[in-house]
């Protein structure tokens, strides 16, 4: 009998997934820097891996894995157009991924404190949030220094 629970679970967490590798592959070609570009053609790369050993995971259980992002990540690839069109900024655009791997981060952190989830989709989980949140890290260290140097350079602080 499928574990109805952790396919439902497990589900969830692959539309964010898929969500988080197409948003990251419009930053990649959003930025200005082939750099930037490459490390989010990169981890966009790694979110469909991810995705995929997700699906597998609930074909294991018996279920039958999601296969596309959500209703809610079109929307928020709207807004991201519009943001981008006003302020074009190398800063900006690394600030849309690094506001949505937070935002998957935190979903997989919830989904790892489910206490209803059988052991083996946790360890799954688990090592899936853990390659996420090395990620989310390096990305959000990467905004904040472009951050910093914007700041920098605006003139309001004294040289």
């Amino acid at each position: 009998m499928p574990n109805r629970h952790d396919i439902h679970v497990l589900n969830a967490l692959i539309g964010a997934t898929l969500d988080s590798a197409e948003r990251l592959e419009r930053v990649s070609q959003d930025s200005d820097n082939p750099d930037h570009g490459s490390l989010f053609r990169s981890l966009a790369a790694e979110r469909r891996d991810m995705a995929k050993v997700l699906s597998d995971t609930v074909r294991s259980l018996g279920g039958q894995p999601h296969d596309g992002g959500s209703i809610l990540a079109k929307a928020q690839q709207a807004v991201m157009d519009v943001g981008h069109a006003l302020m074009p900024v190398e800063a900006g655009v690394v600030g849309v991924a690094d506001r949505g791997e937070a935002a998957l981060d935190r979903r997989f952190e919830a989904a790892i404190k489910d206490d209803r989830l059988a052991a083996t989709t946790r360890e799954t989980l688990r090592r899936a949030h853990a390659a996420i949140h090395r990620e989310t890290r390096d990305v959000h260290d990467l905004r904040t220094s472009l951050e910093s140097r914007r700041d920098a350079g605006s003139g309001l602080y004294p040289q």
